[in-house]
């Protein structure tokens, strides 16, 4: 175990994952510098699309539970003093037929953990939830803590409190190369080079986009362009947070997250059941969203949201880091564990990013993590 001393470390990347860890790096007093190719908050990578969801009944197992309640006092810190709140906690429902996989798999998360829970019938929901229509054999569950994101603001402001305790940022500075030597690691920028005790690789959709990252994350992640739409609603007031949940939805016509106003006009709505367009990089990414992806959308928002107008009225695209199994991965470089990875969140991140930030520190610091979870541990794709 390495001894816990302040160290000079590299963040490359400083999305919502980089921003979170460096912040917790900072406030553990290592002296830290973020790379970025871009500015920061930017629309190019995970952390855009105005609103991201919080849960803690979790389909995807309840492995991942603690991080969620590790993160929440964390976020709640974070968005101490803020005018306009980074989570709103609106509860959060997942709605489809009661024996769909996804949410017989809420349903076990909350039973095994003993988490707080409805399970509401067709009726139930209409009375409560009028803004989702459910057909008869449908039902919602209900999370009550769970909430939406502003998720540039969240990275704007972690940013900031890394920044107050220290922490150098770098923008629009493109990471050329890392080179490993005997007692660093060289981070080379066309501007120069500057040696680091530790390195985090918090790169998101551009983990595996150049070669120095191959080296470090073999064959980890695929980009994909994510697009989402905007949907008026009728009555505005019934749509937003403080009425209706975030949700997520399971039916045999559609799939989809949706997102309570928080725009003043429109409900947020990204599909899941229209295929999520691999891209080489995110660079790639298309701006301009095909008319049939649209229209496909709005036929959704036609038969399941009976309170909003099904035209899009803005659409929008980003990028997410995919894994081959859809597990973030998190932990040391099998290539030098000097060079800490935290990246592929597989559309999970946001929510747990501040004990991913956490998690990241512990390796920095000590070599090891009491919260890690061996799930997404990088040496899994050592054995494939």
């Amino acid at each position: 175990m390495a001894e816990n001393k302040t160290m000079e470390v590299a963040v490359i990347g400083a999305g919502v994952i980089g921003v979170m860890s460096a912040w917790q790096l900072a406030a553990r007093g290592h002296n830290v510098t973020v790379y970025d190719q871009w500015n920061t908050p930017n629309d190019r990578g995970a952390s855009a699309g105005e609103s991201r969801i919080f849960r803690t009944l979790y389909k995807e197992g309840p492995d991942y539970v603690p991080l969620m309640q590790k993160s929440l006092p964390m976020w709640d810190e974070l968005q101490k003093g803020l005018e306009v709140p980074i989570l709103e906690m609106c509860g959060g429902l997942t709605i489809g037929p009661r024996d769909h996989k996804d949410v017989q798999a809420v349903i076990d998360c909350a039973e095994e953990l003993d988490l707080d829970h409805e399970v509401l019938d067709q009726k139930e929901m209409a009375e409560r939830y009028p803004q989702f229509g459910l057909d008869e054999n449908e039902v919602g569950v209900f999370d009550p803590v769970a909430g939406i994101f502003r998720p540039e603001l969240a990275v704007l402001t972690a940013r900031e409190e890394s920044k107050r305790l220290g922490a150098k940022y770098r923008p629009y500075t493109r990471v050329l190369n890392l080179r490993p030597t005997e007692d660093g690691i060289m981070v080379d920028t066309a501007d120069d080079a500057q040696r680091f005790d530790k390195v985090v690789l918090a790169t998101g959709p551009w983990a595996t986009g150049a070669t120095w990252a191959t080296i470090f994350a073999p064959s980890m992640i695929q980009a994909r362009r994510l697009v989402a739409g905007w949907f008026p609603a009728r009555d505005t007031a019934l749509h937003q947070p403080k009425n209706m949940p975030i949700s997520i939805r399971r039916h045999p016509e559609a799939g989809f997250s949706c997102f309570p106003i928080l725009d003043g006009t429109a409900v947020k709505i990204l599909p899941h059941h229209l295929d999520w367009m691999n891209i080489d990089s995110p660079e790639d990414l298309p701006r301009l969203i095909e008319p049939e992806f649209v229209r496909a959308i709005e036929r959704a928002v036609a038969r399941l949201m009976p309170g909003l107008d099904p035209a899009a009225i803005r659409v929008s695209s980003w990028t997410e880091g995919f894994t081959t199994d859809g597990v973030p991965v998190v932990g040391p470089s099998p290539a030098d564990d000097r060079v800490v990875l935290a990246f592929g969140m597989s559309g999970q991140g946001f929510k747990f990013a501040p004990a991913v930030g956490s998690i990241v520190t512990d390796y920095v610091s000590t070599d090891t993590s009491s919260d890690a979870i061996a799930i997404m541990s990088p040496t899994r794709f050592e054995q494939e």
